[in-house]
């Protein structure tokens, strides 16, 4: 860059530039927005990237969950309820919600409140809307009132596939899995839990609809700093 003495002494040998130049009718030079260009989206949670969702959350939150809690996130009955947050095609975020039946009254169609058991973005590609879009994708697909299948807890157990019958030539044809008995289930609300000392994280809900409707002063385990939290929930 030219500092301003030096161009006082340019413009005594040499005519100076002009001071705004005509567009070019045809440029083939990129603009800026057409090289910068984001995609946020959302996929499934799949058995080929669970391993993916286990790597954000040893990232992101500082519990470890167990087997059961990844076998559980990819059910069928979750999958509109779970999913993996991408920038850019790249993974990093994750929401993981799961279906907890409310106790029935006689005559009435079951319900189910949606419990959000973790939401995170890696720390570089936050504030870019990508917590928003997965929070919004859930709101729309789980509001209240809602109809979902789940898997009918009343029901008998299944009984074992039979063994596969062999084909003309000898080989085993693939076994079809029972299938197992649903029940219909109102959707009653979607609630989670924040820890009292964030407050960006409650306001983030707030945005997006939620309210707090109780606080919890221990409701997480020794240790922890602050133990309370609040119950911000969405109907």
């Amino acid at each position: 860059m030219v500092t301003t003495a030096a161009a006082a002494t340019a413009s005594s040998s040499y005519p100076l530039p002009p001071t705004s130049y005509s567009v070019r009718k045809s440029s083939s030079a990129p603009v800026r927005s057409q090289l910068v260009q984001t995609r946020i989206a959302r996929t499934d949670l799949t058995p080929n990237n669970i391993g993916t969702v286990r790597k954000l959350n040893a990232v992101l939150l500082p519990v470890t969950y167990s087997e059961r809690f990844y076998k559980d996130a990819l059910k069928e009955e979750v999958r509109n309820i779970c999913k993996i947050g991408l920038f850019n095609d790249i993974p990093v975020s994750n929401l993981i919600c799961r279906y907890e039946p409310q106790p029935e009254s006689a005559g009435c169609i079951g319900k189910v409140k949606v419990y959000v058991m973790t939401l995170g973005v890696l720390a570089p590609y936050r504030r870019l809307g990508i917590a928003s879009n997965l929070i919004s994708h859930l709101l729309t697909v789980a509001s209240s009132g809602t109809i979902v299948s789940l898997p009918d807890p009343d029901a008998p157990p299944s009984p074992a596939p039979k063994p596969a019958p062999k084909g003309k030539d000898g080989d085993k044809k693939k076994a079809e899995a029972p299938k197992v008995p649903t029940k219909d289930y109102e959707i009653e609300s979607i609630y989670l839990h924040v820890q009292t000392s964030n407050e960006e994280a409650r306001k983030f809900y707030e945005k997006h609809g939620f309210k707090v409707v109780e606080e919890l002063p221990t409701y997480y385990r020794q240790g922890v700093v602050p133990r309370s939290a609040w119950v911000l929930e969405y109907r």
